[in-house]
């Protein structure tokens, strides 16, 4: 993420690819290529860089060398705060944010002592910011994209809004004044800050969280498993001691099916929370000769009002625009929603990453398409649902390649009829964490174009 960052302040073209664990042969001729067998690698012309780091630094020196320091005593200084955040605030990551994503066992004695160590280095970055707009001095340098890479998800999980403008007043007003910026957004998506502090992810199912229509159903096949366990151990006679040795071997197979079994209702208890190397995971292409080129050319010009309507300030104006200039022949409007399961959509992570997942699908259809989709509600009751305009009429293959395409709704909307046009104005102008689209909070709402 933190590549795509500075990628993003260098204003530079950087050709990405991406790589899914799944595709094992391209992984293996691929490693071969990094200096340090490991992921990611930057190829230049003068060889390949690897870890994130080092490929950051390097598009530093060789687009825009002032982020790096104007003298040797300030690229000291930078030098020092990146080794900063990426030993003592990571390592603090490793027994706080992970235990709270289920990535690694929660150990409380290291949580607690990490804990505290962390509140004495928010205090001191925060000492320094007194003075200073950025972490070295009143320019940004790639100190501060390092350290917002390695805060990030402690900012939005662990550190309570109450905290934050108590104990790191100056720190908060600094990560926020970031993470607003469109080179953030672009590279993160958009951070939301926590209001309360998430608890470590104890390794136990927590009913509280995790009640839905398949409880049931599990606790009684537990009960069938158990009853039935129970039923063999007292059919035991006198011929199964005389074949002893055939009986363990039945008995171990018995028991890799139970584990199975086990494994497998755990699977439907526990809910999906994605783990570091799991991403990316979809190997999208782009679809070759694609039809919607074919189509009649229309007098609505997509790429001037994506412009004009992001760069507006003024949203109801830039709708009023938008009516103006619409083609429903070319174009059309629809409305769209994920029909998530009982355990999906309890909470905003794992809402962000279904949506994320959606959208991830989708990069390749950006230029036929704008709208938002966002996470709408709260409380543990998130809605992913919005509203996008597309090239043509009907709904196109990339819509339908999407791999959970079964789940959601579209409905096509009727340009003519006020409440369709209400909610395309709803959708396409409250985007703020504070805004209400059909009485539910936009928690997590962006504009994809």
């Amino acid at each position: 993420m933190k590549i795509l960052h500075i990628k993003n302040i260098l204003n530079i073209d950087l050709p990405l690819e991406s790589i899914n664990l799944e595709e094992k042969e391209k992984r293996n001729s691929l490693v071969q290529r990094t200096p340090t067998t490991t992921f990611p690698f930057l190829e230049t012309s003068n060889g390949n860089i690897s870890q994130s780091t080092a490929i950051i630094y390097y598009l530093c020196q060789k687009y825009k060398q002032e982020l790096l320091g104007e003298n040797p005593f300030e690229k000291g200084k930078i030098m020092q705060w990146i080794e900063f955040a990426n030993c003592e605030i990571l390592r603090c990551n490793k027994s706080i944010i992970y235990p709270i994503f289920g990535w690694s066992e929660f150990i409380k004695e290291d949580y607690d002592k990490n804990n505290n160590k962390l509140k004495e280095y928010l205090r001191l970055m925060d000492k320094n910011l007194e003075k200073n707009e950025f972490i070295v001095g009143n320019n940004l340098t790639l100190a501060d994209i390092e350290l917002f890479n390695s805060l990030r998800f402690l900012m939005m999980f662990h550190l309570p809004e109450a905290l934050r403008k108590k104990l790191i007043p100056n720190l908060n007003k600094w990560f926020e004044k970031i993470m607003n910026t469109k080179e953030a957004i672009e590279a993160y998506g958009r951070t939301v800050l926590c209001k309360n502090m998430l608890k470590p992810f104890s390794g136990k199912i927590c009913k509280k969280n995790l009640e839905n229509i398949n409880d049931n159903k599990v606790e009684k096949r537990d009960k069938e498993e158990k009853d039935s366990k129970d039923e063999n151990k007292g059919k035991k006679n006198k011929k199964e001691k005389k074949d002893k040795k055939e009986k363990q071997g039945n008995k171990k197979d018995n028991e890799q099916k139970d584990n199975n079994k086990q494994d497998e209702i755990k699977k439907e208890k526990e809910p999906y929370v994605p783990g570091l190397l799991e991403l990316p995971r979809f190997n999208i292409q782009e679809i070759e000769n694609n039809p919607l080129d074919s189509l009649p050319e229309s007098k609505f010009d997509l790429d001037k009002f994506k412009s004009d309507f992001i760069n507006n300030s003024n949203k109801k104006g830039a709708m009023r625009n938008f009516w103006k200039a619409y083609d429903p022949e070319g174009y059309s409007l629809w409305y769209i929603e994920y029909n998530n399961a009982p355990n999906e959509c309890v909470t905003l992570f794992r809402t962000c990453v279904i949506k994320g997942d959606i959208l991830e699908q989708l990069k390749y259809f950006k230029k036929y398409c704008f709208g938002v989709l966002g996470a709408y509600g709260g409380n543990g009751d998130y809605k992913i649902k919005g509203c996008m305009l597309w090239r043509g009429n009907e709904i196109p293959q990339e819509i339908k390649n999407i791999n959970c395409y079964d789940k959601m709704t579209f409905k096509k909307l009727d340009y003519n009829q006020k409440r369709d046009q209400q909610l395309v104005h709803d959708y396409w102008t409250k985007i703020g964490e504070k805004e209400k689209v059909f009485k539910k909070y936009a928690v997590d709402a962006r504009y994809f174009y």
